[in-house]
């Protein structure tokens, strides 16, 4: 993955590029501070091969403009896009706050009702998402979501994954190790809302057990168990886990879209649920 040189010193177009914030399969992100609107925002610079193709950047830049009037709590706003030098970009809020990836690597396992929150509130963003555009996300993993104040979890990067996929006719690759990968988009079948409700059971089993629901030693047999093993018992990993939260992510995982939750309002609801019972157990045992 290529960067932008000279970072320190760099001004991309109307963004002074501060320091390099990640990289993902589709481009760097950098902390920019805005000239115009004097503040500080994340800069998205895709691959410069992304930018190569007339057509993709037609196609791209209007599925992602969609998503920029996306308004929600848990989404990452989207403040603008475009081309500069012939790289598309994105301009984004910037947030401040370690990504629920970051937090994995400092704390290994996440407490069952931070996992539970966090699950309500991306499923509120996706369903949002969903009911104002028809889009689905098909990237969702920790390093994907992260925190803003009162550490309310903001699902990043929407529209991105599906304005590629899109804009390359359905040509897209799965970039690094399929952990959160529906077994429909492995076996490039058609997806929906229930592909994502797996990507985000995927995560949440992780955050919680410390791990992914499976683990191997390449890639391509990660995708083999994605697509025909069940994961390991949730509370192997965690004993003390609710019945309930075990039980709504286990309907996440499996196999069959028909077999998961069919919509984020049942999704919700569960996990609603499993909150409920978690903070009516810690009551009566404290």
């Amino acid at each position: 993955m290529e960067s932008v040189s000279n970072t320190a010193s760099r001004v991309f177009g109307n963004y002074q590029l501060e320091r390099e914030l990640g990289q993902g399969g589709m481009g760097t992100v950098y902390l920019a501070k805005d000239n115009g609107l004097n503040r500080y925002v994340a800069l998205k610079i895709l691959r410069s091969d992304l930018g190569e193709d007339p057509s993709f950047s037609i196609k791209f830049l209007e599925e992602v403009e969609v998503t920029a009037s996306l308004a929600h709590p848990n989404i990452i706003r989207v403040f603008t896009l475009g081309e500069q030098e012939g790289r598309l970009y994105l301009v984004m809020e910037h947030l401040d706050q370690p990504s629920l990836e970051d937090l994995m690597q400092t704390k290994g396992k996440i407490p069952e009702k931070e996992v539970l929150e966090i699950g309500m509130g991306i499923a509120s963003a996706l369903q949002f998402a969903h009911e104002e555009t028809s889009l689905i996300h098909r990237d969702i993993k920790p390093g994907n979501i992260l925190f803003g104040r009162g550490n309310i979890p903001k699902l990043a990067d929407f529209g991105l994954a599906a304005g590629a996929r899109t804009a390359l006719g359905q040509q897209d690759e799965i970039w690094g190790t399929p952990y959160y990968v529906s077994p429909e988009r492995l076996l490039r079948e058609p997806e929906d809302i229930r592909s994502d409700i797996y990507s985000l059971g995927a995560t949440l089993y992780h955050v919680m057990a410390g791990r992914p629901p499976f683990e191997a030693e390449t890639a391509e047999e990660v995708a083999r168990r994605h697509i025909s093993d069940r994961p390991p018992p949730l509370r192997s990993f965690c004993p003390e886990a609710q019945e309930q939260t075990v039980i709504t992510l286990d309907k996440c995982l499996a196999k069959r879209t028909d077999a998961r939750w069919g919509s984020y309002a049942e999704l919700i609801s569960q996990l609603a649920d499993s909150l409920r019972r978690l903070t009516d157990s810690a009551k009566a045992n404290p």
